[in-house]
């Protein structure tokens, strides 16, 4: 193909990738392509940017039947249907629209980046997963402006003796064995990697800039202690201060995804989503590139690579009261505003992510007689003293670790199921529970078990009729003191 002149090329890479017609005012085309995929033997869904509307690509899957066949084919993956392994082809038609979008991203005057970017891009569509879907439309709706850039430094920086040693020495460039070859990077994190050291950056301007737009009332600093700012911008012009340093689609002028981000979501209240940035306060002295931006409402957490989204409890949230303090106070308004319950409230998984899991039981009736929790992350129970009518607690797979000795003043309880947890020891304040009939700790493994449990024997007055624990997991030692001590309980 590098013969071809590049009006033979584009034609050469629309017919590979299977390049379609969609006109939103005209839907007749597209359905003449599915039509043809469905008489083809393809069984096809199309994807589409929830921005926008427009069909960014089909998806196209069928088996193929003919097993000398099927091995020529690279297309073809592997899937087990319970009887046997059965071959599945997978087929991306991109849409015109897309294909016109990666041609325009690309400016070198070759065009020789298309292919890559059209790959790219159709691999995340074959993977078929949600996560992969969603970035493969993230590439072509926010990422094809920061692709441009970084294209055109890679461009010019690749042949650089320098380019290639920092790449060689890059943690996250292990896999790529030639950092000059496009087609070894397999993501636009990978590529902004090696041209990251030749973006032309000064952190300390980056103060002078955000100070510039909290005067003007372009954006917000709620947040500035020894260690960390945060930044929230509240114009597009001032949404770009950190162009130069992250990833984010949001700080890339001239893409309009601030607007998307800020405008097209929406806070429980009604009015606009914040997006809040997170800075290392040495970032602006040039000892940390370590900056970080949170956008709630479509639950991304992102380092400035932008990507998959990162933890910043431990190293971030935890280590300063301030910034503990303040997602506190936004996360427990937002999370009380949430109408849809406690199930289906984004911002109380985020207060849990971030530290917070006693939130969780502060919007629980305190004369519930029942807490029940199936694979919500709780690390930790807090005091549970208000809730004196208790009957039931179940908290299951919740990566539970500790319980709260206020346990014992549940003194109505007759269930507790505490099934496949990481609970290390039972609090002797267990022993009061008098009316507690059922116990379940199956799934926590070496789980110590206080002798006071005796109490809830019915030998000693207590009402306990049945244990959930089994021998394998507590082993033989503990569970023959368990049998000494509950001599009238089972055991099972």
């Amino acid at each position: 193909m590098k013969d071809l002149n590049i009006t033979d090329r584009l034609t050469f890479l629309a017919e590979s990738f299977d390049v379609f017609d969609f006109d939103v005012k005209n839907p007749e085309s597209f359905k003449i392509k599915m039509n043809d995929l469905e008489n083809a033997g393809w069984e096809s869904k199309p994807i589409t940017s929830p921005n926008t509307g427009i069909v960014l690509a089909i998806l196209s899957e069928k088996l193929n039947k003919t097993e000398d066949k099927l091995l020529r084919i690279s297309k073809f993956e592997k899937a087990n249907d319970g009887d046997g392994v059965i071959k599945i082809l997978k087929h991306v038609s991109i849409s015109s629209d897309v294909f016109a979008s990666i041609v325009e991203a690309d400016s070198t005057v070759n065009k020789m980046y298309i292919q890559w970017m059209l790959q790219l891009f159709s691999r995340l569509i074959k993977n078929g997963d949600k996560q992969s879907r969603e970035a493969a439309i993230r590439f072509v709706d926010e990422d094809l402006a920061m692709a441009n850039n970084y294209l055109t430094l890679f461009e010019g920086n690749k042949r650089k003796k320098k380019f290639k040693d920092l790449c060689a020495v890059s943690y996250s460039l292990k896999a790529v064995e030639d950092p000059t070859d496009i087609n070894q990077y397999k993501s636009l994190t990978q590529l902004f990697d090696a041209v990251d050291p030749f973006i032309e950056k000064s952190p300390s301007a980056v103060e002078n800039l955000m100070n510039k737009f909290v005067s003007a009332g372009q954006a917000l600093i709620p947040v500035r202690d020894r260690k960390f700012t945060v930044y929230i911008p509240l114009t597009t012009d001032a949404s770009v201060v950190f162009d130069k340093f992250a990833n984010w689609c949001t700080a890339k002028a001239g893409n309009g995804m601030f607007t998307n981000y800020s405008q097209n979501y929406k806070k429980p209240n009604g009015k606009n989503s914040d997006i809040y940035i997170i800075i290392n306060n040495k970032f602006f002295t040039e000892e940390t590139d370590e900056i970080y931006q949170i956008h709630f409402e479509t639950g991304q957490i992102k380092d400035r690579k932008n990507g998959s989204n990162v933890s910043i409890f431990e190293q971030v949230i935890n280590e300063s009261e301030g910034l503990s303090n303040y997602f506190y106070e936004e996360l427990m308004t937002m999370a009380k505003q949430n109408k849809k319950g406690i199930e289906n409230n984004k911002y109380l998984d985020y207060l849990i992510q971030f530290g917070f899991a006693d939130s969780l039981f502060e919007f629980m009736e305190v004369d519930t007689p029942t807490i029940r929790f199936m694979t919500r992350e709780i690390p930790k129970i807090p005091d549970l003293s208000r809730f004196k009518n208790l009957e039931e607690l179940i908290i299951c797979n919740a990566k539970l670790v500790e319980l709260n000795s206020s346990l014992g003043n549940l003194k109505n309880l007759e269930l507790l199921v505490l099934t496949e947890n990481r609970i290390k020891s039972l609090p002797k304040e267990i022993g009061q529970l008098k009316k507690l009939v059922f116990l379940n700790i199956v799934g926590n493994p070496n789980i110590e078990i206080p002798a006071e449990i005796a109490y809830l024997d019915r030998s000693k007055g207590g009402s306990l009729l049945r244990i959930g624990v089994t021998k394998e997991e507590i082993g033989e030692k503990n569970y023959q003191r368990l049998k000494e001590l509950l001599p009238t309980t089972t055991l099972s």
